[in-house]
């Protein structure tokens, strides 16, 4: 128990050394801010704005003062005493032990001297900016005075070059001196921020009309040289092309023309102001109407160079299409007679040849305007040959297919007529091989394996006989008869060949068939089999016996047959 006292003495004893260790140190951590009130309370701007105070402010430049003096008294009585109550607030919350509120306290008390500071430096600044506004007002007054006199002698010594701004140039120079008065003025009065606004105006009108007048002369050779140059150039250019046979009235070029030689005689009214802004934007307008009209004659000329190089070309194709279309037209007849074809087929001639004539009916007032015209509309020829070239190139298409079609119709019956001459002589080879074979006899099953083919032979060449022909009839009855010819071919070689096979099984075995009694006797049901036609059944009672006597003879022996 004594020691647990004990401990608990020791460790009470140990918070409040810390405690008093720590509030120590957190009014070391005040004496800095402490030492900065009492080096802002020290601070003073009476003597700077004593200084300003004494050049005679007026206007703007008083209300400025006036605002730094009301700045400077809020510092003084309001921000600083703040600073100073916060400071003994958190002072007493660290003699309290309240660490946390002392903290927040001195937090803002940071911010409270950058504030009171940034005040300072700002008021500081704006002072030296206005001592400064007067030295610099009076030097840029003596570049403009030195720029105004320069304006002057340039105008004298160029006016034949400004023409009728020149009056207005002059106008403007000798407005800028009453400005001057008015800047010495509110110079002297005490007014140096209007005196400066002042002089940076009268700075930029300078600026201003030495500009206008560096431009004007060169805007005067172009209303008066280049731009009436260009006009005349286009006159002469719609004219050459008009000799040539151009119509160009669509181009309403006359119109446009007079536009541009209204607008220039406007341009020169407006020399007078000297406004170089409003002279550029109506020779922009008047470049604007030229390049316009100049690229529409180019267009001309790319029309009647495709006029040039396509209407022959269209007109021969529209010639041989007329010619084919005819023949089909005149040839429907006949073609309907010979082969089944579908309406669509037949309209599409008809429509065809409708459209041909309208097409001819085009193409002929063509040829009649460009005989008879002395000039022409080449932007018109060129949509109309390119609408009878759309036009005959659906045709081509349309009698191209149309064309392949009928081809095809033609050499499909020749193919199936081909097909069938060979399946009728096919037919009778493969009986005839079955016949001549020395086969004891045959199935029932052969007999009409070959009726079906001459079955199908036959409506297959009825099909073909047939006008209008149905083509796609035709192909499938050719196709049906190939199909019986396959099977009754190749059943008849696979009858053959296992016959052939027989005959050799039964000629190897007979080498067993003394010693061999089992042997023997299933070769002699094997030829009684054989002698009924049962081939089938012949062969699995062969291949049976022998594999028990000799392994792998079947095999051996079928595949010898198989390979021949």
């Amino acid at each position: 128990m004594i020691y647990f006292y004990s401990f608990l003495g020791i460790a009470i004893v140990a918070v409040v050394v810390y405690l008093f260790m720590l509030r120590n140190r957190k009014k070391q951590d005040l004496l800095p801010l402490l030492e900065i009130k009492d080096n802002l309370e020290r601070e003073t701007l009476s003597e700077e704005l004593k200084e300003v105070k004494n050049l005679n402010l007026a206007g703007k430049a008083l209300n400025r003062y006036e605002d730094w003096e009301s700045a400077w008294y809020e510092i003084q009585s309001i921000d600083l005493d703040e600073l100073d109550k916060d400071l003994e607030l958190a002072e007493s919350y660290i003699d309290k032990f309240n660490f946390k509120n002392a903290e927040e306290v001195i937090f803002n008390c940071d911010s409270n001297i950058n504030n009171i500071n940034e005040k300072i430096l700002t008021i500081r600044k704006e002072i030296k900016e206005l001592k400064e506004i007067d030295p610099k007002n009076k030097e840029k007054y003596e570049e403009i005075v030195k720029e105004y006199k320069e304006l002057n002698r340039e105008l004298l010594a160029k006016r034949h070059q400004y023409g009728g701004a020149a009056e207005t140039f002059e106008k403007d120079i000798k407005g800028l001196a009453p400005e001057l008065d008015d800047f010495k003025a509110l110079t002297a009065s005490g007014k140096y921020i209007e005196a400066q606004e002042t002089i940076r105006d009268i700075n930029l009108k300078i600026q201003n009309l030495k500009e206008r007048m560096v431009i004007l002369p060169d805007i005067i050779k172009e209303i008066e040289k280049t731009t009436p140059a260009q006009i005349q150039s286009l006159r002469l250019k719609v004219e050459e092309m008009e000799k040539k046979g151009f119509k160009l009235s669509h181009l309403e070029i006359s119109t446009k023309v007079e536009n541009c030689v209204w607008q220039l005689n406007d341009a020169r009214e407006k020399v007078k102001t000297g406004d170089i802004d409003l002279i550029e934007s109506i020779l922009d307008g008047i470049y604007d109407v030229i390049e316009e009209v100049s690229n529409g004659l180019k267009k001309e000329i790319d029309y009647k160079k495709y006029v040039e190089q396509n209407y022959s070309e269209v007109s021969n194709r529209i010639k041989n299409q007329d010619k084919l279309n005819q023949a089909l037209y005149d040839n429907i007849q006949e073609i309907k007679n010979r082969y089944q074809i579908y309406s669509e087929d037949e309209e599409m001639v008809s429509k065809n040849y409708d459209l041909l004539g309208n097409i001819l009916d085009v193409k002929h007032d063509i040829d009649v305007y460009i005989s008879n015209q002395p000039r022409l509309n080449y932007k018109d020829l060129k949509e109309k040959i390119e609408k009878l070239s759309q036009d005959i190139e659906k045709i081509e298409e349309e009698q191209a297919a149309y064309s392949r079609y009928l081809t095809s119709l033609r050499e499909e019956e020749v193919t199936a007529r081909n097909k069938i001459n060979f399946i009728n002589q096919e037919k009778e080879v493969v009986r005839r091989k079955l016949s001549n074979s020395r086969v004891p006899g045959f199935s029932d099953r052969f007999i009409v394996l070959y009726k079906e083919v001459a079955d199908s032979y036959k409506y297959a060449l009825e099909e073909l006989k047939k006008e209008p022909m149905n083509i796609d009839l035709v192909k499938e009855a050719v196709t049906e008869a190939e199909e019986s010819l396959s099977i009754y071919k190749n059943e008849v070689e696979n009858i053959l060949t296992d016959i052939d096979l027989i005959e050799k099984l039964i000629r190897y075995s007979n080498r067993y068939r003394r010693d061999n009694a089992d042997l023997h006797k299933q070769l002699s049901i094997a030829e009684q089999y054989y002698k009924e036609y049962r081939y089938n059944k012949t062969l699995d009672i062969i291949r049976t016996s022998l594999e028990k006597v000799e392994a792998g003879a079947y095999d051996r022996i079928k595949k010898e047959v198989k390979g021949k």
